[in-house]
């Protein structure tokens, strides 16, 4: 009787094949939290760059604020003779605050606003906009679990990048 021992080379493909796809899925599903980050980051992009149109449109300061732990955030004009803030749904959003929480990342907290110049203020959370005038470039950092992305605020000019 002759004994058998050891895998055969079907059973070793088979395995090999399974092997491939377990870590396929793994390695694509690792993409996706920093491409959602990534997404979220331009999306932030876009809605400073319509708050700071706006304000140079109206003549009064609009900006986007956070909460204290940067887990939303929504936009606002702020009128200076009422000195009353008005919370604005952004472009595009289906309520007035934009929940990062939700989808497990967080902002740098604070109040990022434009003049009618364009012209960038920054607040700490607790400030009344639109703050003080920013003395050097701002940057908003957008977090999801060890991924960051950077938005720069360029002084004076206001660049967003």
């Amino acid at each position: 009787m002759k004994k058998n021992a050891g895998f055969t080379i079907i059973e070793i493909v088979v395995v090999l094949i399974v092997m491939s796809i377990i870590v396929a899925f793994a390695i694509g599903r690792g993409r996706v939290t920093s491409a959602d980050l990534k997404v979220q980051t331009e999306v932030l992009k876009s809605q400073l760059r319509h708050a700071q149109a706006r304000a140079m449109n109206d003549n009064m300061p609009w900006g986007i604020q956070t909460n204290s732990i940067g887990g939303s955030y929504w936009l606002f004009r702020y009128d200076t003779t009422t000195t009353t803030l008005t919370t604005i749904r952004l472009p595009g959003e289906n309520a007035n605050t934009v929940d990062l929480a939700a989808e497990g990342m967080s902002m740098t907290a604070g109040t990022y606003s434009f003049d009618d110049r364009g012209i960038p203020y920054y607040a700490l959370y607790s400030g009344t906009p639109p703050g003080a005038r920013i003395t050097e470039n701002r940057t908003v950092t957008l977090s999801k679990g060890s991924d960051n992305y950077a938005i720069t605020i360029t002084k004076n000019t206001g660049f967003i990048e």
